[in-house]
């Protein structure tokens, strides 16, 4: 009996060192599904296309889409890290509402912002899930730097999508830990234009979760 379950456990084994895929594909896949869930349930959608996944970092996935409304397509995309939705964003028109303020411009772009406020909320609690070495010890948190940089940059995106452009992308540069502040530089760059410059401040508890983000584009 021994013997038997020692070549199925060998043959597993095998199978995996031949298909090392095959986790990857089930990860991305699930990751997909995670992020179309939740731009349906928060916007409303149901058609969402051309969904396709790109790994970013460790268990850590960018997913992107279109969703079609009224025959035409708009872009939605979510970044996923270990199995968890950690930030989304949607620039088209929203269903649910609709009726409502349909002849002010910048309504339907509020409507896709408004879900970026609370981001920063969900950031701070997710980073209570991330473990890891590579703590400043200087600060004394119990997470890593990566996870502080994450979701740091996370809090940062969104909040600048929701006061300035919807586009926004932040890539953040050097970065540094000081007490429970993490601190640095940053290029913001939106709606095809050149990059903005900027400096950030990201505040973080004794646990490691993010409770406050600030920001002086210049």
């Amino acid at each position: 009996m021994k013997n038997v379950m020692g070549r199925v456990v060998v043959g597993l084994v095998s199978l995996w060192l031949l298909f090392p895929g095959a986790s990857m594909a089930s990860e991305e896949d699930r990751a997909k599904q995670l992020c179309k869930d939740k731009i349906r349930d928060t916007y409303g959608l149901s058609n969402l296309r051309n969904v396709w996944g790109e790994k970013v970092g460790n268990h850590k996935y960018k997913i992107h889409g279109q969703a079609k409304v009224d025959n035409h397509k708009y872009p939605f995309n979510c970044k996923i890290k270990r199995g968890h939705v950690k930030s989304y964003a949607y620039s088209g028109p929203n269903p649910r509402y609709r009726d409502h303020d349909d002849d002010d411009d910048d309504s339907n772009l509020g409507t896709v912002l408004a879900v970026g406020a609370g981001l920063a909320i969900v950031a701070a609690l997710a980073a209570s899930q991330d473990g890891g070495g590579d703590t400043g010890k200087s600060s004394g948190l119990p997470v890593s730097r990566s996870v502080l940089e994450d979701d740091c940059h996370d809090a940062l995106q969104y909040r600048i999508r929701d006061e300035h452009h919807y586009t926004a992308e932040v890539k953040m540069e050097n970065a540094q830990i000081k007490g429970h502040d993490l601190v640095g530089n940053a290029k913001v760059k939106y709606d095809g234009r050149h990059p903005n410059h900027a400096t950030f401040t990201c505040h973080f508890d004794s646990r490691g979760r993010l409770m406050d983000s600030s920001y002086h584009l210049y």
